[in-house]
């Protein structure tokens, strides 16, 4: 699992989100300290303070998505505080993390439309991620985080030949930290945070941009599953 190699979707669309000089490269698992974005690679100076400041909020956030959410992957430097593009002017710096889902076929799954995999997606992990990424009182109170950017990529479900390339489907959800906030607190409902969400998705390498989303069920798999043959390292809590 930890050494899958992504591709397609990854290596062509993904690059487009966020201006940093280097880019995101071959995506590969991250444990720690390799899934944070150097500080050389920020491309102004709040950003890489930003990095600097909260480098230790980094690695922690890291290190529990490893051990509590093996099957899933962050992928090398994509975590750090990376400026949206589609914000324009200004130096915008958004808490950001790319992440890769392990998951075994599911016929049902398959037969939903690429909209209605992305809404599935988003209802199981982005508010399970949030608020592992708002944890930290100090950031979520640091003017210069203005946002939080969660993008999930997984295998698209197909019949291919075996010699074809894997295809991946990803879905990258931008969030002002205000709308965050809120949610977190209850003040707004996962619905209320969709809306005011930038919500952008790409199957394969076609780009469908500012997605709603129309189905949004309640996911409470991530604290509920338990992956088969895992065990947990004992130096380890899992909230």
């Amino acid at each position: 699992m930890r050494s899958r190699l992504l591709a397609g979707a990854a290596a062509v669309a993904l690059p487009l989100l966020f201006t940093l000089a280097g880019g995101v490269g071959r995506a590969v698992a991250a444990p720690a300290d390799r899934a944070l974005l150097p500080l050389d690679q920020y491309t102004s100076e709040k950003g890489r303070e930003l990095g600097r400041k909260y480098a230790e909020e980094l690695r922690a956030l890291a290190s529990g998505i490893y051990h509590c959410i093996p099957w899933l992957e962050v992928q090398e430097h994509s975590l750090g505080f990376y400026r949206p593009k589609h914000l324009g002017g200004g130096d915008s710096r958004y808490l950001s993390m790319r992440v890769f889902i392990e998951q075994e076929a599911s016929p049902d799954f398959a037969r939903l439309t690429v909209a209605n995999q992305a809404a599935a997606m988003y209802a199981r992990y982005v508010a399970a991620l949030l608020k592992r990424m708002a944890r930290s009182q100090a950031l979520t109170a640091d003017p210069g985080v203005e946002g939080f950017t969660i993008i999930l990529e997984w295998l698209k479900q197909s019949v291919r030949a075996a010699s074809d390339r894997p295809i991946h489907e990803t879905v990258a959800v931008f969030v002002d930290k205000a709308s965050a906030l809120d949610f977190l607190a209850g003040r707004i409902t996962p619905r209320a945070l969709a809306d005011r969400a930038d919500i952008r998705l790409w199957d394969g390498e076609t780009s469908l941009e500012n997605l709603r989303l129309t189905r949004l069920a309640e996911d409470d798999f991530v604290s509920t599953y338990k992956m088969k043959n895992y065990q947990l390292d004992p130096s380890v809590t899992c909230p």
